[in-house]
């Protein structure tokens, strides 16, 4: 009796994002080198800002699109430049791709599962 349940729990906890539109939205991330925050828009564009716990503050703009790469959702951001330690990159460079993790309602973006690169989408207020 006890494993169905368990077992439609944990689908219904977890799902897909299958089109652009689940994840627009804005994306923060906490680690030591400070806060990072990417907000992605449905005209396909994105901000990305950082501020650093030394106070100074970055902040840069490029396209973004939805893509099933290889059968798994990403988003791809055309110049973008994460600052998760430790090899924070200083400049945008090319293409990056991030994985899009939907658990219980909630939508992360992440650069690495293996590092705890995560951001996390910021719930409308």
């Amino acid at each position: 009796m006890f494993l169905p349940l368990a077992c439609l729990a944990l689908l219904l906890g977890c799902s897909k994002v299958t089109d652009s539109s689940q994840v627009i939205g804005t994306y923060e991330a906490h680690h030591q080198n400070g806060v990072e925050s990417l907000q992605l828009r449905s005209d396909g564009t994105y901000t990305h800002r950082f501020r650093a716990v030394d106070g100074t503050e970055t902040a840069y703009s490029g396209k973004w699109e939805f893509e099933p790469y290889y059968g798994e959702p990403k988003v791809s951001l055309n110049n973008f430049s994460h600052h998760f330690p430790p090899n924070s990159h200083k400049e945008p460079i090319g293409i990056s791709l991030l994985g899009i993790e939907k658990k219980w309602g909630r939508v992360r973006l992440y650069l690495s599962y293996d590092r705890d690169q995560y951001y996390t989408k910021k719930t409308a207020k």
